[in-house]
Formats: structure tokens, C-alpha cells, sequence
């Protein structure tokens, strides 16, 4: 047999076995559903937080029903709810079936919202019904409870802000950081209207009594009054903040975090300002600190560069997230810190790429040159430190480092090459801030890895 007949002989099996497929699947007659008995709820002024109900026939005297879709809409889109009910056979009764309508951030006053019930049948024809509505904010009590610990506190809506709400004045200062719940009565049980927990600090979203609460993080401030703005679900606070600057430039504040885009000249000097000890807490890859004039030097390339000071671990770090080799590269791992002190929050955990003051940021030095300063620590709850080199903030060592035995040297007692090709803790490490200088023009494989001991 020619390999052309063999050809043809497999495409007429393949149109004979489609037809066969085919021909087992049921074609209905031409049909729609019809929609009778309805009810709905969804008709003039209806409040955020509340639900709407319907109920319905459905009959099909063809074709068997597939499902109702429930679709609602709200002109602003900040909500778009979509439901589907499961019907069978040719015909459905739907008896008083809920939405709820979530109360949501950003909600206006009121918006032009719609319900459409579309009923369809297994060929996917569809009949449909609307009903229009206006949505509105909930009515909120002239004083709202913000709840932490065993401590609830009075908001009171404010005269020149109809959303917003505001805690006594109190000279003697509210937490800095607390988890909370702000709710329309005294007591959470009692409560119809509570916000909890949400995906980031100072927010809060809708939630319950037994929920989680909403992380209220102001580090770094001394705070008189507190508020909840019930249009944005935000905390604010009234008070007095710590300021601290770098090169002129006020970093701030973000749950206990001081940030800024700074631009630096590389040879400059320039003034820290606001931080308690400036000759513990200066980056040391990146500036050079002179205790007897108070000023810094910037060592690196001329730019602008990301500064992060964290207070809880008394460290600027420098760095810009978005910088992958051969213009920077990372340390990854467990058992170190950047600052000179260890802290026992680094005694467990590790591996984040998300933070930077669990990652080294590996800088460029020179051509081919590059060093990150870190404090190294086997008290940690894997008994180990371990540290790995990567190209990026997402796993990849296709530009990274692959640290052999023979090309490390240095103050090597004690650290030894890890089962990844990074360094790891073996018997006689001695903990300490170490400087970890890379020399990468021989290539990934032969990279030279110089461990220099700073301090204990």
C-alpha cells in the first residue's frame, strides 16, 4: 500500500468516526424558555449591605433547561455580582432566592444598578428579564466603636466631613499598632455594620463580629486621634511622626517602614538626619560615614536610588528593586540581616523575595566587581545560615552565582559551599557581620567569593 492511499484511508476513518460521534448527540427542537411568576424585590432605593430576592417560573416545552444566570450591575462597576442557579428537565421553580449586595469602599451615594435573570436551555437559547434599581450608601449612626484588645472607643462623625469619624483627643496617645473593628454599635454582637480585617494595614473591609480584625499600623508616630473614613474603609491618624532624612529628602512613613526615592551623586557628601545613632544605622555598601563631621559619602553610581529605614532594626537599606544581573544581584536565604546587629526576628523564617530587609542587595563595585555586608547567624531555628545568589527577585540563576570550594576564600572558618552552590554554616562558624565581595569575570561556575570578617 502507497503511503498516499495509507493517507487517505486514515482521513476518511477520522470524517467517519466525527459523523458517528456526531450523530449520538441529541439536537432539540427550536425552542426559548418562558419566564412566568416572577417576583422580585429589586425595585427602588435598596442599601448596600442588604440582599434582594426572585422567584420565578421557568417552562420549556422542547428543549430541557440548562440554567438561570443572575447578573447585577452597578453603573459605577464597583460591584458586578454573577450567580448561576442550575435548572432541569423543561421546567424550574426558583421560590425567593437571595443576592447580597456587598457595601464596599468608594460606594457614592447612589448609583443606577440593575438584576437581569436570563433563563437558558441546553441548545443556549436564551430568555431574559430586568429589573432596574437604585443603590444607595447604608445609613450610618452619628457615632461609631472602634474595638481593640478589651478597649472600645467612641468615633464621632466629623462636622466639616460626613464620612469621616473621630476619636476623643487623648494627651496620654493611642497604640501605635493595634488589630481592630469599627461597627455601628457599642457592642461587635450587636452590631449590623462591621469592618474587619482587610489585604493591607490602616484599610478595613466589611466583615463580622468573630472575624479578624483590621491592621491599624502607625509605627513611628505619636498619636492624639484617631479616624475611619467611612467612604475609603481608611484609618488616619492626628499626631506627631519621627522624620528622618537622607541627602534632604524626608523619607515616609508606611506601616513602620520610612521610604524614599533618593537621587545621589557618586564622591558627594551628604547629611542623614533624625536617626538616633547615624554612625550604627548608615548603609556600609553603599556610603561612607565620617563620625566627627556627621556626613556621608556616596560610594556608588550617580542616580536615583530607593531608601528604606526600618526603625525595628535600626538600617537603612539602599537598593532598587527592579534590578536584576548583571547590574546587581541578590542574597537569598536564612540566618542574616543586612544591619551590623543581629535581631531575633531573623531567627526564624527566611527566603522572601518580597522584602527588603531580608534580602542583601548584591552592589556593584566596579567591573565585574560586587559585594553585599551581612550579618551571619547559625541561631536560627533550621541551625544553619544558608545563602544562595540569584539574578533576579524570582528564582532565577541564569545570570547568578555558583559558588565553588575551590573559590572561596577569606574568613572561611566554619562556612563551606551549600548543596545549592551557595555558603551555608559547618562546625567552628562563629556568628558576625561579614563582607561578602564577588569577582564575576571568569563567568557563572567561577565566580571568587571573598568572606571578609567586619565584627562580632
Amino acid at each position: 500500500m502507497t503511503k498516499k492511499c495509507l493517507f487517505i484511508l486514515c482521513m476518511l476513518a477520522l470524517i467517519l468516526s466525527s459523523c458517528a460521534k456526531e450523530s449520538y448527540r441529541k439536537v432539540w427542537p427550536e425552542s426559548e424558555p418562558q419566564i412566568s411568576g416572577v417576583e422580585c424585590s429589586a425595585s427602588g432605593n435598596i442599601a448596600a449591605g442588604d440582599s434582594i430576592f426572585f422567584s420565578l417560573d421557568i417552562y420549556d416545552p422542547l428543549t430541557p433547561l440548562s440554567t438561570l444566570e443572575a447578573d447585577l450591575f452597578v453603573a459605577d462597576s464597583l460591584i458586578v455580582i454573577e450567580e448561576s442557579i442550575r435548572t432541569k428537565g423543561n421546567e424550574a421553580s426558583i421560590e425567593n432566592h437571595g443576592m447580597y449586595i456587598p457595601f464596599v469602599a468608594m460606594l457614592p451615594e447612589s448609583s443606577d444598578a440593575s438584576l437581569k435573570l436570563t433563563a437558558i436551555n441546553v441548545e443556549g437559547t436564551e430568555t431574559s428579564v430586568s429589573f432596574n434599581f437604585t443603590l444607595v450608601r447604608p445609613s450610618l449612626p452619628e457615632t461609631l466603636y472602634l474595638s481593640y484588645d478589651d478597649v472600645v472607643v467612641p468615633l464621632t462623625r466629623s462636622s466639616e466631613n460626613r464620612y469621616l469619624y473621630e476619636s476623643p483627643v487623648s494627651e496620654d496617645g493611642y497604640p501605635m499598632q493595634m488589630t481592630a473593628h469599627v461597627s455601628d454599635s457599642e457592642s461587635l454582637e450587636s452590631s449590623t455594620i462591621i469592618w474587619g480585617a482587610a489585604d493591607s494595614s490602616n484599610a478595613a473591609d466589611i466583615g463580622t463580629a468573630t472575624g479578624a480584625g483590621a491592621s491599624f499600623d502607625f509605627r513611628g508616630w505619636m498619636i492624639e486621634q484617631i479616624t475611619f473614613n467611612t467612604y475609603s474603609f481608611l484609618f488616619g491618624v492626628e499626631g506627631f511622626q519621627d522624620s528622618y532624612f537622607v541627602n534632604g529628602v524626608q523619607l515616609n512613613a508606611s506601616a513602620g517602614v520610612y521610604s524614599a526615592d533618593i537621587n545621589f551623586t557618586q564622591g558627594e557628601e551628604f547629611s542623614i538626619a533624625g536617626f538616633e545613632r547615624p554612625a550604627a544605622c548608615y548603609n556600609r555598601d553603599f556610603f561612607d560615614y565620617d563620625e566627627e563631621s556627621g556626613r556621608c559619602t556616596f560610594l556608588r553610581d550617580s542616580g536615583t536610588w530607593t531608601v528604606s529605614y526600618y526603625p525595628d532594626y535600626d538600617y537603612l537599606w539602599v537598593y532598587r528593586f527592579d534590578d536584576v544581573a548583571p547590574a546587581a544581584f541578590w542574597l537569598v536565604g536564612h540566618g542574616f540581616n543586612s544591619s551590623p546587629r543581629w535581631y531575633e526576628f531573623y531567627e526564624t523564617g527566611g527566603w522572601n523575595l518580597e522584602n527588603i530587609n531580608q534580602l542583601g542587595y548584591i552592589v556593584r563595585t566596579g567591573e565585574n566587581q560586587y559585594q553585599t555586608t551581612v550579618y551571619l547567624n547559625n541561631a536560627h531555628e533550621w541551625g544553619t545560615f544558608e545563602a544562595e545568589i540569584y539574578s533576579d527577585r524570582v528564582w532565577n540563576k541564569t545570570d547568578g552565582m555558583l559558588i565553588t570550594e575551590s573559590n572561596l576564600s577569606g574568613d572561611i572558618t566554619g562556612i563551606t559551599i551549600s548543596a545549592s552552590d551557595g555558603i551555608t554554616s559547618t562546625d567552628g562558624f562563629v556568628p558576625g557581620y561579614y563582607r561578602l565581595s564577588f569577582d564575576t569575570s571568569a563567568g557563572v561556575g567561577s565566580e571568587k567569593l571573598t568572606v571578609t570578617r567586619l565584627a562580632d
